[in-house]
């Protein structure tokens, strides 16, 4: 299953959200916000854009399709490819999780800003040999961490472009860009970012380091909680747990993450406008195509009870 990124790691992707030539929306404003919802846990909140993105269900389908088809190519030069199952479970309960910041009282108690383990682990599976990689990627292995970058033959086949798994991306989306589409994903961070300078949120920022302040706590914004030095250790300490959980009570407190939440959602739905009705039209299939296309594959595999 795709592990959701924490919100925080939304501050690293400032730079990608600058010019670009499919740029949706270039001119920020302070977009209208009719209503502001009372939040005290972020889980089931849902933004305009989650239309045009994939749950993690139906992206757990996509990848399946995608490791088939790939386990199919390797066949076909002979090499033996287990498909990777998606067993997986993100500590991440949904896309607004932890979009805000940190927001669950409990976790702030048992782990102060860290991520819970995921509760069943990442699938392991044997190293793969150098004729594996060499097919499964399309490019040769060097030693160390060079590869030659030419594409390469195995006993005499040529190996398709990207190796098996740039074929099998290529069919679950014509340019093999598979999920969501660049926009969809430059709309996600941006309009998160977008809303953090918003004099909306900015004031509920200052009333949030006012509580926290209250509580012992000097920080300007969530992020420079969750992100102070001290609590980069491998351990949880005491501070870190005491400034989580005030942390969480200030949210609550000032309503941060529904103010958040309804400017963000505002940024979204004007970003979304201005791109039109053809180009949403237009992201919408691409996600259909890709769904569609999964579902062939998994209902090939299960008729015939192989990975074909």
């Amino acid at each position: 299953m795709r592990t959701r990124a924490a919100a925080a790691g939304m501050l690293l992707l400032l730079g990608a959200v600058g010019c670009s030539p499919d740029r949706v929306d270039a001119a920020p404003a302070r977009p209208e916000v009719t209503a502001t919802p009372r939040v005290l846990d972020p889980v089931g909140l849902r933004l305009p854009l989650e239309e045009y993105q994939f749950s993690d269900a139906q992206w757990a389908r996509v990848t399946s399709a995608q490791q088939i088809l790939a386990a199919a190519c390797m066949r076909r030069f002979g090499l033996r490819y287990e498909p990777v199952e998606n067993a997986g479970r993100s500590p991440v309960r949904s896309r607004t999780d932890r979009r805000y910041g940190l927001a669950d009282p409990g976790q702030a108690r048992a782990h102060g800003y860290q991520l819970p383990a995921d509760s069943t682990g990442p699938v392991s599976r044997p190293a793969l040999s150098d004729d594996q990689v060499t097919v499964l990627e399309g490019r040769g292995v060097g030693h160390g961490p060079e590869r030659s970058p030419a594409p390469v033959r195995h006993r005499g086949k040529p190996v398709p472009e990207g190796g098996c798994m740039g074929e099998a991306r290529r069919a679950l989306v014509r340019d093999g860009a598979v999920g969501e589409a660049e926009a969809v994903r430059r709309i996600d961070t941006a309009s998160v970012l977008r809303a953090m300078e918003d004099p909306r949120v900015r004031s509920a920022f200052e009333r949030w380091s006012a509580c926290m302040e209250k509580r012992g706590h000097a920080y300007d914004d969530p992020w420079q909680a969750i992100n102070d030095k001290a609590f980069r250790g491998t351990g949880v300490t005491p501070r870190e747990i005491a400034t989580a959980v005030a942390d969480v009570a200030c949210k609550r407190e000032t309503n941060l993450v529904g103010v958040w939440y309804a400017v963000d959602a505002a940024h979204q739905r004007r970003m979304l406008a201005a791109a039109g009705e053809r180009r949403l039209e237009a992201l919408k299939e691409r996600k259909r195509g890709q769904l569609a296309a999964a579902g062939h594959v998994l209902a090939t595999r299960s008729a015939s009870g192989r990975d074909s």
